[in-house]
């Protein structure tokens, strides 16, 4: 088990990187709850489409990227897209789910898990 007390730094050349980390527990076409989300990195989740997820971050961000990896308890041609990222403005992160070249929602499974790692640049520092 891991040290809980021990959070690492971002190791950037850029003044304010910070990164965060987020679970988002698909749920079929019903709406996906929020798995590890330590300090509301995310404040809700939400289908906006068949294969299309909306994630509202809790704060805004200077600048930010996002990158996800997907743990399926069964094997599939499945991959999750980012699509598009507001962090300084909207706050919206829009995923998009693909399976086999279409867009597609993921069953409810407790094996099915949405790793989100979002690197943010606040505007408490300046470069």
């Amino acid at each position: 088990m891991g040290n809980k007390a021990l959070y690492p730094e971002t190791r950037t050349n850029v003044a304010g990187c910070k990164l965060l980390y987020a679970q988002i527990l698909p749920n079929g076409s019903s709406t996906p709850t929020l798995g590890e989300n330590s300090g509301k990195v995310i404040s809700s989740v939400a289908w906006s489409a068949t294969g299309v997820l909306i994630a509202t971050l809790s704060d805004t961000y200077v600048a930010a990227g996002a990158f996800t990896q997907l743990q399926l308890a069964t094997a599939a041609d499945t991959f999750v897209q980012v699509k598009s990222f507001t962090a300084a403005t909207t706050k919206l992160l829009t995923l998009d789910i693909m399976t086999g070249g279409s867009l597609a929602d993921i069953a409810a499974n407790a094996g099915n898990i949405i790793h989100v790692f979002i690197v943010v640049r606040d505007g408490s520092t300046t470069a």
